[in-house]
């Protein structure tokens, strides 16, 4: 059931025990001359009407909604987590290519795929805004395993999490690229981190590739009250001690003194996508925590909540919108390159219709605004160009019927 496998980005999954693992040495690097679909590219093209849009496609607008236009047509291979190198017009982005409910089209989100979402043979990649169609795989696909969520350094590089270990499908690993120049040369080595740390996902970086710079990821951790999955802070360079690691925040259970933590990995409600600003003075990410629930029938969710931190208060602050549904997750918050701003994203359910926006907000969850687009486009993992424009993917629906469901 498409419901079903919507249902899975408002926060209905779990979470497999992982170990993580060390690194490995370079990549070489592939690049397309075009979309190895054999779509033809066509980008940088205003928006028509309902016709002109694609099944899956990369767009850019201004914050007001004005000047949406088409990047790039990508094909049968859905493009996520878009996000620029700042002062360059280079942009990564993690590519799917495995289609598991044979509709044609490699999605994150499908509704066969373990879970139902759908990372088997994903691969980090790399373009141009100027040049779009010329890609370059960073990483190659491996089938069933994944590189995924990629995001620019400070100092260039890219980090990004990958699994493709050829027999443990529970090991995961944070890696960084290190470009002798870009996009096709370049080193990969894994960050070391502490062994308690399991399952280390959607890392960002904030500062320099050394000691003097952080990180920040969700892992898995099992505490004596049982497990959870936090956000965690170390040093850029990583650590293999675990007194080197903080936490940034997580799901507060009073009646546990803490984090929230639960008997089984499976039961975890945990953290997603934190996201340094560009100052590397507070974090925001999303997270889901058993008080905000919903039921429909026979499907229970958690949706997910926006949090941010000034790292130098001990407290987390909850940017969740007053009156929004529980039917609703508020996720995936990105940064506006002063600081201003942050764009996010909202996933909500009409009746059986999932409807997904794009919004922006003052750090402090005042001041929203929907950012308006074609009710064709489902839009998702908005990140900023400049302070007055966005990239974003998209996928297009039609009809009276029309649902964002995958």
């Amino acid at each position: 059931m498409q419901l079903r496998a919507s249902l899975i980005a408002l926060g209905v999954w779990t979470v497999a025990g992982c170990n993580s693992g060390g690194g490995d040495k370079p990549d070489a690097a592939s690049t397309d001359a075009a979309f190895s679909d054999g779509s033809d590219g066509d980008h940088d093209a205003a928006i028509d009407g309902p016709d002109a849009l694609p099944a899956l496609g990369v767009y850019t607008v201004n914050t007001d909604g004005t000047g949406l236009r088409l990047l790039v047509d990508a094909g049968t291979q859905h493009l996520s987590h878009v996000r620029q190198l700042a002062g360059t017009d280079w942009l990564t982005a993690t590519r799917y290519t495995e289609d598991p409910d044979n509709n044609g089209l490699a999605m994150e989100v499908e509704a066969n795929a373990p879970g139902g979402l759908n990372y088997g043979g994903a691969q980090i990649v790399v373009f141009r805004a100027s040049s779009p169609t010329t890609v370059t795989a960073i990483t190659p696909v491996v089938a069933g395993k994944m590189t995924a969520n990629s995001s620019w350094t400070s100092d260039g590089k890219l980090i990004f999490l990958r699994q493709d270990h050829p027999s443990d499908p529970n090991w995961t690993r944070l890696e960084r690229a290190t470009f002798t120049a870009l996009p096709g040369t370049f080193t990969i080595d894994a960050i070391p981190l502490p062994p308690e740390l399991i399952l280390p996902i959607d890392p960002h970086q904030s500062g320099a590739s050394d000691a003097s710079g952080s990180i920040v990821f969700p892992a898995l951790f099992h505490h004596p009250s049982g497990w959870m999955r936090p956000v965690w802070k170390l040093p850029a360079n990583g650590a293999t001690s675990l007194a080197d690691a903080s936490v940034v925040g997580c799901p507060i259970c009073p009646e546990m003194s803490g984090c929230c933590a639960w008997p089984t990995v499976a039961e975890v409600l945990g953290t997603n996508d934190p996201r340094f600003d560009h100052a590397g003075t507070r974090v925001t990410w999303m997270q889901q925590h058993p008080d905000v629930s919903f039921d429909l029938g026979a499907l229970h969710g958690n949706p997910m909540r926006p949090q941010s931190r000034v790292l130098a208060s001990p407290a987390s602050v909850d940017l969740t919108p007053p009156g929004v549904a529980a039917t609703t997750s508020v996720s995936f918050g990105e940064w506006r390159p002063d600081d201003a701003e942050v764009v996010y994203w909202t996933l909500a359910l009409a009746g059986t219709a999932l409807q997904q926006h794009l919004f922006r907000m003052a750090p402090d969850g005042t001041q929203r605004q929907a950012i308006p687009l074609p009710p064709e486009l489902c839009p998702h993992h908005p990140s900023y160009l400049s302070s007055t424009q966005i990239v974003f993917s998209a996928f297009r629906c039609f009809g009276a019927s029309c649902t964002c469901a995958p």
